[in-house]
């Protein structure tokens, strides 16, 4: 069963186009993916712009299933305690696998992320957790990110523990911190926090009231061209002893493009801006579809076989594909620079789904 993250990925890389990734990208995602839980579930980060070939993987883990137990088990193997930053990792695992545990119920998803370098094959990813939804008071979200923090980074995220409460007490009402991103594999001293339903015309006060380091003309014009165009943005911080001045802006549609022409409109007006380019634009649009036994050349993942014996002779196996997000990442002084995220998770279809893609939240934002 180990094996089969990387014999999945291995049917998905073809569908990715040479635009996006390179072939010289592909070995590094396959060690990857080989050292990866056996959770089918994730994603790729492409870079859209010209000169920028680099492909990162993602995978998504949520609270259902046992998938918790199942990622600490499989990441208990010694060597990973070259990296004691791993044990931390464990730490936060065994509370969120054990159900007395207050974090078993109140983080419904994490997403670690490896950034691919052939270079470093072992590499620490980025953990990002999702926040519960339900909570109306700031500071109780708040109270349960600390959690998550202490167990993933012991004291280190003190300093920065006042501009993060912050982020969290300047919500306006229906405006509220989704996911905390832990940037382990990067020495920065930061974490990345994102923020829902956060309109235009709150954007600058809500920037004010964290003492965010930037100039607010500038981005809210920036962040209104966005919202005529998309049907919802997630602000993206870095939080760290201060709120740092780069900021990123998830736009998310929520249909898929076959559905949505508003994806390749707007990747039009990034092209327009340089932002992305044309092979590229055109690549991204052609990801969302099925991958079935019945659409490859090769050998289908052995334990899915097995698995699909013991269905229905109507539920298929099927890896589905579809697009997350656009992140458009503003830096003072600098272009804006693009990145496309897409998703991918296995599925047990019956006819009537089995040519559309279900209809399931993919969005990391």
């Amino acid at each position: 069963m180990t094996a089969v993250f990387a014999e999945s990925i291995d049917l998905l890389l073809p569908q990715l186009s040479a635009a996006l990734l390179e072939p010289n990208q592909v070995p590094g995602l396959k060690i990857l993916a080989s050292q990866m839980a056996p959770i089918l579930r994730g994603g790729f980060e492409c870079r859209l712009g010209d000169n920028s070939p680099q492909v990162d993987i993602q995978q998504c883990v949520i609270s259902g299933n046992d998938e918790p137990a199942l990622l600490k088990k499989y990441l208990a193997e010694p060597s990973l305690a070259i990296n004691p930053l791993w044990n931390h990792i464990q730490t936060f695992l065994h509370h969120w696998s054990d159900p007395d545990s207050s974090l078993h119920d109140s983080i419904p998803e994490i997403w670690l992320e490896f950034d691919s370098d052939v270079s470093n094959p072992r590499l620490l990813p980025s953990l990002f957790f999702a926040l519960p939804t339900h909570l109306s008071d700031p500071s109780q979200s708040f109270m349960q990110a600390s959690q998550v923090l202490n167990s993933l980074l012991g004291s280190t995220w003190v300093p920065w523990q006042d501009s993060l409460k912050r982020c969290f007490t300047a919500c306006p009402e229906g405006i509220f911190v989704s996911h905390i991103g832990v940037m382990l594999s990067r020495s920065v001293e930061a974490l990345r926090v994102n923020v829902k339903r956060l309109q235009p015309e709150l954007l600058v006060p809500y920037l004010q009231r964290i003492k965010w380091l930037g100039q607010t003309d500038e981005i809210e014009s920036l962040m209104t061209k966005l919202a005529t165009q998309m049907d919802r943005i997630t602000v993206c911080l870095d939080v760290g002893q201060q709120v740092y001045p780069k900021l990123g802006f998830e736009c998310i549609f929520l249909k898929q493009p076959q559905d949505e022409p508003g994806w390749a409109n707007f990747l039009d007006t990034l092209v327009d801006q340089g932002c992305c380019t044309p092979a590229k634009r055109q690549a991204f649009l052609q990801w969302p579809g099925q991958t079935t036994p019945m659409t490859i050349p090769t050998h289908w993942p052995g334990e899915l076989i097995k698995a699909s014996l013991l269905r229905p002779q109507n539920c298929f196996t099927s890896l589905s594909r579809r697009v997350s997000h656009i992140k458009v990442v503003y830096h003072p002084h600098s272009p804006l620079e693009a990145k496309g995220y897409l998703w991918f998770a296995h599925e047990w279809l019956s006819p009537p789904s089995a040519s559309k893609p279900s209809s399931i939240s993919v969005s990391m934002d």
